[in-house]
């Protein structure tokens, strides 16, 4: 998984929302250098299920795609209604 690229589709998914980093920090009870850490690629020891519950904030959930090494990117996340893969391009 790209970490980095996970940090700036939460980053850009928490300013669409209009949350500071420390309002999301809140609403996920976490710190605010935590969710710094996670927008800028560096999940630390993030629990599964935290995880799970950050994405369901902001309106996304985990997508389990089958691993291709050819594919540059791979879509990990989804919207939780449509189950259609995002592609993180910003």
């Amino acid at each position: 998984m790209d970490y980095e690229r996970l940090g700036k589709l939460i980053r850009q998914r928490r300013k669409e929302k209009g949350w500071t980093q420390e309002e999301f920090a809140r609403k996920v009870g976490l710190s605010r250098q935590v969710i710094s850490n996670l927008e800028n690629g560096r999940l630390g020891s993030i629990r599964f299920v935290k995880m799970e519950h950050i994405l369901r904030v902001l309106g996304y959930d985990l997508c389990i795609t089958p691993f291709n090494p050819f594919r540059k990117e791979e879509p990990f996340l989804c919207e939780p209604l449509s189950r259609k893969p995002l592609s993180g391009k910003s």
